[in-house]
């Protein structure tokens, strides 16, 4: 086929477009062409071809919509130009390529309007400089051939503005996120086409309507601020004129000699963060704007939208369930070369606090002491590893081992015994001393020194908090931490941690130092009472066993005898309502006539002096085999839990190890858990909510993975109910009525902390209190506790019931609450306890001799009454409407012997009658009414 040279008239020779109008949109290449076929009889069955040399894929020749040609497509999907509505030939386009067949003949006119609706696009960054042919070729037919024409098309560079990608619209957190602060968008890419960089270039972040509470600033990262300059691991590479804060704009300005490239734009763009400090509502919004300023100086800016919405929190039917976990590892998850032992959950149960030989679990500046052990705490949130035995620097003690674990109320201190010299400064005394670790701050603080900071003269040890932290009480055998004390023994003391002042404790009611040594203290949940343990004699003359555990009144410092014990070597534990002390003794040291036996665990009510064997199978029968270690109430009160060598506890206890039980005190129903044949299980405690178990272990096959052949540290859920009601039947025996129960709840917003309150009720009986125990990673849990108002109670005839509702709101301090109702169901029995019948009205008896223990029993006619005393005077309340017509009191002496007061007389009709003792160890006086 021949090929006609004339070309088409009025084509562009030399053609220049700009690279951002080529990159924005097709552009027509030329709009004043003409064609004209050869012999002017028009373009039968041809084409119309137009390419262009070197073309890539970002290169595109089109057909645009002007000049009267228009584009359709068929039932194909084929695109259809037509020209005045006339359809004229189907378009196909290729990468730098444009063909349109035409399908019937068309005149000169139509061909001049395609070929002037020629387009061309261009998709890429970093267009060619130099100029390329575009070839146009109009085929008339296969006889007459075809017309030729080209152009030089050049493309000129223009400064591309950065291009934003994957960036917001929304970045979406919770309230309780915005003050602890939140990247804005993490995942963006940031990207400058002309690939030049940001040489020069600047970042600036603002917010619409920003208030001083309103910052940025940027989290870790290869990027920093320090002042006003910028840092790219570690040089400086720009500067900062506005910091973000109190609601300025964040303005970094890029050095002109620092190549920025576009994958560390987009690092410092997804480091930029926001903080509010003041709370953040529900629903808010803010709406933030990025620019990007390239080398060129070219802009574009994105916008994305925080928002804060809150999940409210819901109260749960149980506790968190799942697989047991090891506890005993280090951050990067690597398991302990060696022991780990002693577990103690924090306060706020987002810790745990150990003792472990291993030296792989935490970095410390200096070498971890061989077969030393030391204590760690893991934060269970972070699983970051902390050693606490160390000094102020972070630097292990010179000694160890380090021992007696025990945290602060408000979970931010640890104490602990250590026998090191080198943890605080002028440690020189070559004894054991109690020190206290600051877990934010990292401080190590001695505490075994007297009020001016004078260092003890011997040991101390067994150090315990107050209830509101700001004591501790320990045993100490130095006689220089307090004046005057001569009597060559150790004693109980408690150390102020505010103002430094030693207080020695171990006296009696008088204020006599006891004759022997105490040991092991604890102070009651309300901090006003603390329990011991002595040996005998050393506080009440007369007692048998070999030690005995007391409890002393902080406030009247009246010491009252709980129970003989059959070794000193020993630990006693308060219920967590006050009410109860838990210990562990050989039977016959607290139970008149029983045999001789292995240690097992005992709980006495202090009110009614009632004795429960804790250790024995869920019909009451005594545990076989020794009970040992350390052993926890539940948060509730209701559970305890300890190790035994028992087999006859639950059936099926075969393996001949110790086992850790769980015994419920109200059922009686015991259960073992973390059973295990391949190691002693000890150690165990419960979680603040009670929903996990935390003990030690040298089983193996407790856990996956668990190949480092040591002991370790465990957590096991519980999949505790929660309670939502419980019933009390009145119990003359009885000085009030409590209900304890725990409640689980769950929040989607992790961050949130919980608040509880109980809902104001009327006309009801008792009152409830709650307090949030455990508040972690969007779980925790709610004690509760119903106790009778004794000024409102009165006595239900049996079988009459009284149901009370009260209503706990619980709050994520973000406007989300949730409620959950607790029911009380008050069963009477005809009487009501002595309390409810108790008379406002008091009378005293004077001149009483010390160390007097009198028995309450049931306040019915002619039934024995009474009061507790150690001090020289106490007071009687009657009966409501009652007057007494005479009581006599009686004592039994250290002898045995009765003696009888003469002349004591109550004012009013009351006269002294002598009453049998129950407790044939207890020296008592003991009260009689009579109608």
């Amino acid at each position: 086929m021949a090929t006609k040279k004339s070309p088409f008239s009025g084509l562009d020779r030399n053609k220049t477009l700009a690279e951002n109008t080529v990159n924005a949109a097709p552009v027509v290449l030329d709009s004043n062409v003409k064609v004209a076929s050869p012999d002017g009889t028009g373009f039968s069955h041809g084409a119309l071809n137009v390419s262009l040399a070197g073309a890539t894929y970002d290169d595109h020749l089109s057909i645009a919509e002007v000049g009267g040609i228009t584009l359709g497509t068929d039932s194909s999907d084929r695109t259809i130009a037509f020209y005045e509505g006339e359809q004229i030939g189907t378009v196909i386009a290729g990468p730098g390529g444009l063909t349109v067949l035409l399908g019937e003949p068309v005149d000169d006119a139509a061909m001049t309007a395609l070929a002037r609706a020629v387009a061309y696009s261009y998709t890429g960054d970093t267009p060619p400089t130099t100029p390329r042919t575009v070839t146009f070729r109009a085929d008339q037919d296969e006889a007459t051939g075809s017309i030729v024409s080209t152009m030089k098309l050049k493309l000129k560079a223009e400064a591309d503005a950065p291009a934003v990608s994957n960036f917001g619209p929304v970045s979406s957190h919770t309230p309780a996120a915005a003050g602890a602060g939140v990247v804005i968008d993490g995942d963006m890419s940031v990207v400058d086409p002309d690939g030049i960089g940001f040489k020069g270039g600047k970042l600036v972040v603002h917010m619409d309507g920003a208030m001083a509470e309103d910052n940025f600033y940027l989290s870790p990262g290869p990027f920093s601020i320090t002042g006003n300059k910028l840092y790219l691991d570690g040089k400086v590479v720009g500067s900062v004129s506005g910091t973000g804060a109190a609601g300025r704009d964040l303005a970094i300005t890029f050095k002109g000699n620092a190549a920025i490239s576009d994958g560390q734009m987009t690092a410092l763009a997804e480091q930029v963060s926001y903080r509010s400090t003041a709370p953040v509502s529900d629903s808010a919004s803010r709406h933030v704007t990025f620019t990007f300023t390239d080398a060129q100086k070219a802009s574009t800016s994105a916008q994305v939208t925080l928002t804060f919405d809150n999940e409210a929190p819901a109260f749960l039917a149980s506790g968190p369930s799942g697989g047991m976990s090891l506890v005993s590892v280090g951050f990067r998850g690597q398991g302990g070369d060696r022991g780990s032992e002693h577990p103690v959950v924090s306060p706020d149960g987002n810790k745990v606090a150990f003792r472990s030989y291993a030296s792989n679990l935490a970095d410390a500046p200096t070498p971890m002491p061989q077969a030393s052990g030391q204590i760690f705490v893991k934060d269970l949130e972070t699983g970051s590893v902390t050693l606490v035995s160390s000094n102020s620097a972070g630097a292990v003690g010179n000694s160890g081992p380090a021992d007696t674990i025990v945290f602060s109320a408000d979970s931010t201190k640890v104490a602990f015994v250590s026998t090191a010299s080198d943890l605080v400064d002028g440690d020189t005394n070559e004894a054991t001393d109690i020190f206290v670790k600051d877990l934010a701050t990292g401080t190590t603080s001695r505490i075994s020194a007297d009020a001016a900071g004078g260092q003890a003269n011997s040991w101390s040890h067994t150090p315990v908090f107050s209830a509101d932290g700001t004591k501790i009480a320990f045993v100490s055998g130095a006689s220089n931490l307090v004046a005057g004390d001569t009597n060559g023994r150790a004693d109980l003391f408690i150390k102020d941690l505010a103002t430094g002042e030693m207080t020695r404790i171990s006296s009696d009611g008088a204020g006599a130092g006891f004759a022997g040594s105490p040991a092991n203290a604890v102070f009651s949940p309300d901090g006003s009472k603390i329990a011991f343990i002595a040996f005998a004699g050393e506080v009440t003359p007369g007692i048998l066993s070999p030690s005995s555990v007391y409890v002393k009144d902080l406030d009247t410092g009246e010491v009252a005898l709980v129970s003989g014990l059959s070794s000193p070597e020993n630990v006693v534990l308060f219920s967590p309502d006050g009410t109860k002390v838990a210990f562990l003794s050989d039977p016959w040291s607290v139970i008149p006539g029983a045999p001789h036996s292995s240690a097992q665990l005992f709980v006495k009510d202090l009110a009614t002096g009632e004795l429960t064997l804790v250790s024995a199978d869920a019909t009451g029968v005594m545990g076989n085999g020794l009970t040992s270690g350390s052993f926890a109430f539940s948060p509730d009160g209701t559970r305890m839990v300890f190790t035994s060598a028992s087999s006859n506890l639950v059936p099926g206890d075969s393996e001949g190890l110790s086992d850790i039980f769980i015994k419920d005190l109200i059922t009686g129903a015991i259960t073992r858990v973390a059973q295990s044949s391949t190691g002693q299980s000890f150690n165990p405690t419960f979680s603040p909510d009670g929903a996990y178990l935390v003990f030690a272990s040298g089983a193996s096959n407790l856990v996956a993975g668990d190949n480092n052949g040591q002991a370790d540290v465990f957590m096991l859920p519980l999949a505790a109910s929660s309670v939502t009601s419980s019933t009390l039947t009145e119990d003359a025996a009885k000085t009030t009525l409590t209900a304890i129960g725990t409640l689980y709840y769950a929040d989607r917003d992790t961050g949130d902390t919980h608040s509880v309150v109980v809902a104001p009720a009327s006309d009801t009986l008792g009152t409830v209190t709650a307090k949030v125990v455990s508040d972690r990673d969007g779980a925790g849990a709610v004690v509760w506790t119903y106790t009778v108002d004794e000024a409102k109670v009165e006595p239900l005839s049996a079988g009459e019931t009284r149901t009370e509702t009260f209503t706990l709101i619980l709050s994520d301090g973000y406007g989300g609450t949730a409620s959950q109702d607790v029911t009380v169901a008050l069963s009477g029995s005809g009487e009501a306890s002595p309390r409810s019948q108790l008379s406002p009205v008091r009378r005293r008896i004077r001149g009483f001799p010390r160390g007097i223990t009198a028995i309450y029993g049931r306040p019915s006619p002619r039934a024995s009454w009474g009061h507790t005393m150690n001090s020289g005077a106490f007071s009687l309340c009657s009966r409501r409407g009652f007057q007494p017509s005479a009581a006599r009191i009686r004592r039994e002496d250290k002898q045995r012997r009765l003696r009888t007061l003469a002349g004591e007389v109550w004012p009013g009709r009351a006269r002294i009658s002598s009453q049998a003792s129950q407790n044939p160890w207890t020296p008592s006086w003991t009260i009689s009414r009579i109608l």
